[in-house]
């Protein structure tokens, strides 16, 4: 019966050694670099936006944590924590895409007014009556 035990010990001390391992490799794992990273999908706010109100989990499966590229009106410049937010809505939309963009950006977004139009790259991470996206950056 020794001999089990000391087998059953070493099997669980091996899994649980490689559940470390994979921890640690995941929690230090690198994030996407946004600026260098193509857009998996181009398109206008009011195409996402209408997207996700027609069927919110296939569009979430389809866009969350990916890089996607949008355009649309600024309805609203804000910051947060020092950071610019963006905020793109469409004329008569309820819904916007808030997209909160990357400390290097900061500068190029007071560039920017209400209603213009631009384009902007980021990470999707879903839609809770808005579409919000993270390390954006401007696309040019």
């Amino acid at each position: 019966m020794g001999n089990r035990t000391f087998k059953i010990f070493i099997g669980f001390l091996l899994l649980a050694t490689l559940g470390l391992v994979v921890s640690i490799y995941l929690y230090n794992k690198p994030h996407v670099d946004v600026k260098e990273s193509e857009a998996a999908y181009v398109l206008t706010a009011q195409n996402l936006i209408d997207e996700y109100q027609t069927n919110e989990m296939d569009t979430n499966k389809k866009y969350s944590e990916t890089v996607i590229q949008v355009k649309g009106t600024i309805f609203e410049i804000s910051t947060l924590k020092g950071n610019s937010v963006i905020t793109i809505r469409d004329e008569g939309l309820e819904s916007s895409i808030i997209c909160h963009m990357l400390p290097e950006e900061n500068k190029r977004t007071l560039q920017f007014k209400k209603g213009d139009e631009i384009n902007v790259k980021g990470i999707c991470t879903g839609y809770l009556m808005d579409v919000i996206m993270v390390r954006c950056t401007l696309v040019d």
